[in-house]
């Protein structure tokens, strides 16, 4: 009796955990959102925004970029010196590319999504989203990089204590 209890409380359980696992977003959303994010460098043109007053950050990274800009002026920081999607200073837009590697759910509206970029130049950077879903959009809540191993946030927020000038 014990045994056959288990037996049908053991499918169940793992059923329960499977529905509980935390919604991420659809591949064709991120999809999107990258788009947003990395489509520019497939255009010679320098017209478009620089990658920190693109339109994809989540509400807490939009503010911090939006007191750093205040702080930084026309100084250059150490984030205003490279692209952050690229990874780079200069790009091919004929042979720039991204390809998304894995998506996972972190939580509830929280997501992570792992990419390959390559500027143009046969030389590949390794990127790590986190998104989260705010106003039923995904948003990007910050970028790990090869140029920002600790994240746009953690810089942001260090060039913010720093004094200025210093």
């Amino acid at each position: 009796m014990i045994r056959t209890i288990r037996a049908l409380l053991l499918p169940l359980a793992a059923a329960a955990l499977i529905s509980a696992s935390p919604a991420g977003p659809a591949p064709a959303q991120v999809d999107a959102l990258l788009l947003k994010a990395y489509g520019g460098y497939k255009s010679a043109s320098l017209d478009g925004p620089a990658d920190w007053q693109k339109p994809v950050y989540s509400a807490e990274t939009a503010a911090l970029i939006r007191d750093w800009q205040k702080r930084v002026d026309d100084n250059l920081t150490s984030l205003s010196d490279f692209s952050w999607f690229c990874d780079c200073q200069d790009w091919d837009e004929k042979k720039f590319r991204w390809t998304r590697l894995s998506l996972r759910a972190l939580g509830p509206n929280r997501a992570e999504v792992k990419l390959r970029v390559n500027a143009g130049w046969d030389n590949w950077s390794n990127q790590r989203l986190v998104l989260v879903r705010q106003g039923g959009r995904w948003l990007i809540d910050d970028l790990f990089s090869d140029s920002v191993p600790t994240g746009i946030k953690a810089i942001l927020r260090e060039e913010l204590a720093a004094k200025p000038g210093a």
